[in-house]
């Protein structure tokens, strides 16, 4: 777990420290990275030091998946390729990134069956991809203009919202699908009704915190509800 959160978070603060541009240079995000740009340069340096190290206790299956998975994440925001702009395929990408290293990975570094799970795993899929629409919903207007077609800017934020909602609530049938035991559905399900809560009070000028603090945050509230569950259950 500690090797996923440190690799997410090296390439999360390399991605937004190379798309710092005039464009976007007196946004609080980028203002808030050149305040802090040495001491988090030292925290890159120092995750990058023990990803490394944490690689000797992984398989080398799980290694090389996810140094295949660095590399799109890479190339999700690096030119020439720059997957970023393929905004239909975008979400797709960005999910299966991350359900395959937050849930493909763990499950087999703990040497369970990954085939017995593939319903778990649809349903993460689904939900992470409901994410990555949501923050499409906070681009739409500067995807436009930059020529990234997206479902936001296409086909218009309801639209978006609504489809949003049905991805969620298929999801909560893989969940269900997936497990009966309420140990499972109870923090799945709660998680899917905050999805479905932050999906109607997104919009374009909501406040940065809201996506980066709160939709990003989904992910460890759900994590968390699973420890809780599975630890008091």
């Amino acid at each position: 777990m500690l090797f996923i959160f440190l690799s997410t978070y090296l390439q999360y603060n390399m991605q937004r420290g190379y798309m710092i541009s005039q464009n976007n240079l007196y946004s609080d995000r980028s203002q808030w990275l050149m305040k802090y740009k040495k001491p988090m340069l030292y925290s890159v340096f120092i995750s990058l030091g023990a990803v490394l190290f944490l690689c000797n206790n992984l398989s080398w299956t799980s290694i090389g998946i996810m140094v295949v998975a660095e590399v799109i994440s890479t190339l999700y925001f690096l030119p020439p390729v720059n997957l970023r702009k393929y905004g239909y395929i975008k979400p797709i990408i960005i999910a299966i990134v991350w359900v395959v290293s937050t849930t493909v990975v763990p499950l087999i570094e703990y040497k369970l069956p990954v085939q017995e799970h593939v319903l778990f795993i649809i349903s993460q899929f689904l939900f992470l991809t409901v994410l990555c629409f949501v923050f499409d919903i906070k681009d739409a207007a500067d995807d436009y203009l930059n020529g990234v077609n997206t479902y936001a800017n296409r086909f218009g934020i309801k639209a978006t919202k609504s489809i949003s909602i049905i991805i969620l609530l298929i999801s909560s049938i893989f969940l269900y699908l997936y497990s009966f035991d309420l140990i499972v559905l109870i923090p799945g399900l709660i998680t899917v009704f905050l999805t479905i809560l932050s999906v109607f009070f997104a919009k374009e000028n909501q406040h940065q915190f809201f996506y980066y603090l709160w939709i990003d945050g989904l992910l460890f509230i759900q994590g968390l509800l699973f420890f809780i569950a599975f630890n008091v259950g």
